[in-house]
């Protein structure tokens, strides 16, 4: 399907949507007639080429924000995070938001506009990156690339048919486009405006259901799901699970069958690359390139990526290991080599080794700067470990954890400082930021966990 086509196609099937009268949204229903009359009424306060900041958690707002920008010929700006220093640090018209919060300009609120339905038009946006691993970057993605992404996901997966729950924002790539792009122009699904915070309130959610039920989540929420009969409620109605945001290991791929009674489909990409490939561990752990995107190995194994929605030719941080027909098959992360005392170092490497040590169920590691560089280590324990750390101390603790180290890494390499934590700081996306497992190393933090050497 070429672009105009594509563009004909997604725009009759959004006009049919925001044209009917039964719901669009849920929790609460709000039509998508009615959707359509604050999208007319917010876009008539809008100039063309205009810049608009939106951050908003309910996915009915947000939509009225981004359709709206589009009907007026405006270019909605997704930041990473509501923080007021991100805001204001945005060249914009203002925010488009049902809460300004401190932000300093002109707030506009969504549902503050009515006006009578406009055919509907379909836009650029700028997302920014999340900062996993710096500065946040501004990522401009044109009408073609989010169309092609939406033709490369109905290709895979089919339409959607169902009430889309979600447990990770839409203010990124991968919650846009899964948690409302995509079912917004979808004619079997609703969306769940209901935030979801923790397992039992998706689990209160199935019990009000009917069904079908389906589901956005990400590796963080996936890999601690409750016992079973926690989630019994969701059990025969949920018909499809998706995960993104980071790699979910074949522990958590099979705990989420086993509780959700579906296989996640993981979807493998990033802000700059969108969808890359995708997975279902129950078949496998080989990766499948999505349509449309070209995947190869550059001159050091690592994954390479081309497309209409990467821009061109894109080199990800992961190694690869491809199968005769396309698939491959991910082998570890190549620029996550680090050097201590002029010795090289794979956090990947080090990060396992952890996991392999008793009472640890999981592990960060990272490179502090300091008067020296040493490395830190962010753990998540499991019960058993727990208990050691309470019986042991917190010394005698981390010496264990050192000494059970050596076996595989030199001395000067092991982690010099320690942090335990209930579970890994996330971000809206559902990811474990590099910036906020820092944070646990500053000062303030500093009597958590003992240091050792």
């Amino acid at each position: 399907m070429d672009f105009t086509q594509s563009t004909l196609m997604w725009r009759q099937r959004l006009a049919a949507r925001l044209a009917q009268s039964g719901p669009l949204f849920s929790g609460p229903a709000l039509s998508g007639l009615e959707l359509a009359r604050h999208v007319a009424g917010l876009a008539t306060q809008l100039r063309p080429d205009e810049r608009w900041v939106i951050w908003e958690s309910d996915p009915a707002a947000f939509s009225v924000a981004v359709l709206a920008c589009w009907q007026a010929g405006a270019v909605p700006v997704l930041p990473g995070n509501g923080q007021p220093q991100t805001l204001a640090a945005i060249a914009a018209e203002g925010l488009i938001a049902t809460q300004g919060g401190s932000y300093q300009g002109l707030v506009l609120h969504p549902f503050a506009h009515l006006a009578d339905p406009q055919p509907p038009q379909l836009g650029e946006l700028v997302l920014f990156t999340s900062g996993s691993t710096g500065e946040p970057k501004a990522v401009p993605k044109s009408l073609n690339q989010l169309l092609t992404e939406l033709d490369a996901l109905e290709a895979a997966f089919g339409p959607l048919q169902g009430e889309m729950l979600a447990t990770v924002s839409h203010q990124h790539i991968y919650g846009f486009l899964f948690r409302l792009l995509w079912p917004l122009m979808s004619p079997g699904a609703t969306i769940n405006r209901v935030a979801i915070g923790y397992p039992e309130q998706l689990a209160g959610l199935g019990a009000q259901a009917e069904g079908p039920l389906l589901l956005v989540s990400s590796p963080a929420h996936l890999e601690r799901l409750p016992a079973p009969e926690v989630m019994a409620p969701l059990l025969g109605k949920l018909v499809r699970v998706f995960s993104s945001g980071g790699l979910l290991s074949a522990q958590g791929a099979a705990q989420a069958l086993t509780v959700l009674g579906q296989s996640p489909v993981e979807v493998l990409g990033s802000t700059e690359t969108g969808g890359v490939a995708w997975r279902q561990q129950q078949n496998g752990s080989a990766w499948r390139p999505f349509a449309g995107v070209a995947c190869a190995l550059d001159e050091d194994d690592g994954l390479v990526v081309e497309g209409v929605v990467a821009g061109g030719r894109v080199a990800m941080g992961d190694k690869a290991l491809f199968e005769a027909d396309g698939r491959f098959h991910l082998n570890g992360r190549r620029d996550r080599i680090v050097k201590i005392e002029q010795k090289r170092l794979s956090l990947d490497a080090m990060e396992k080794a952890l996991c392999r040590q008793a009472g640890v169920f999981e592990a960060r590691c990272l490179l502090l700067d300091g008067r020296r560089q040493q490395l830190g280590a962010v753990l998540v324990l499991d019960r058993e470990g727990r208990q050691r750390l309470a019986s042991l101390g917190k010394h005698p603790f981390n010496q264990a954890l050192r000494q059970g180290l050596l076996g595989e890494f030199e001395p000067v390499v092991l982690p010099r400082r320690w942090r335990v934590v209930d579970a890994f700081p996330l971000n809206s996306q559902g990811k474990v930021t590099h910036q906020a497992l820092l944070s646990l190393f500053d000062d303030s933090h500093d009597a958590a966990f003992a240091t050792g050497t």
